[in-house]
């Protein structure tokens, strides 16, 4: 690929994620769509099913730049005046909100709740992604009782640590329940996992909301 992009540019570079690349301070346009932002990198989490922290470390905080998609892997554990000066920022926006980088439910507090009854926004991202993550996630459904289920969404890692798919469906269940939308994805390590067919099925009505609305079950 580096070979066929030399043929039209003089300087062309390997790397990004898939790379461990750490990357550095957020550029608007610079590869990704208009109205995605960046305000930190990495996270202060070490989870095992993650590769957050191995590639980009600890939170790093960057200069705030305007936009409507929020796409910071953990902006809840950035510090708190961080995240107020973000807040300020997304008020400004004339489009609606997505905190697509999601929100982590452990840190989720009253504070954060009644700033985002100050902005139009269009999807919140949580994550629940073991069956120890329920608990956090049933605070949250507390907390967001307010807002309508389809602006509550919610990243569902599945069969990690040899969970069965009746484990996964239950848990995707529950949380439909609590009042949020689930998107199932499928646990990767650092070599591809190839799934059975069964598996597929699931994580794919799981990431439909029309899908399983309508034929809702347990395994």
């Amino acid at each position: 690929m580096k070979r066929s992009w030399l043929r039209f540019y003089q300087d062309v570079r390997i790397g990004g994620p898939a790379y461990d690349d750490k990357g550095d301070e957020f550029v608007s346009g610079r590869f990704l769509k208009e109205g995605v932002t960046i305000t930190s990198r990495g996270c202060s989490k070490n989870c095992p099913y993650c590769f957050v922290p191995k590639r980009e470390g600890k939170i790093r905080e960057y200069p705030i730049k305007d936009g409507w998609v929020l796409q910071d892997n953990n902006i809840l554990a950035c510090s708190e005046l961080h995240q107020r000066n973000v807040f300020e920022m997304l008020r400004r926006q004339t489009k609606q909100i997505d905190f697509n980088g999601g929100l982590d439910p452990d840190l989720l507090e009253n504070w954060h709740v009644k700033e985002f009854e100050t902005l139009r926004v269009r999807h919140f991202w949580f994550s629940c992604d073991t069956p120890s993550s329920i608990g956090p996630l049933e605070r949250t459904a507390d907390l967001m009782s307010d807002f309508k289920q389809w602006q509550k969404r919610c990243y569902v890692l599945i069969g990690f640590n040899d969970e069965s798919q009746r484990e996964a469906e239950e848990r995707l269940n529950r949380i439909f329940e609590m009042g949020f939308l689930p998107f199932a994805q499928l646990y990767q390590n650092d070599i591809k996992t190839s799934w059975s067919k069964d598996w597929d099925r699931l994580q794919r009505k799981w990431c439909r909301p029309a899908a399983y609305k309508s034929r809702r079950s347990v395994i």
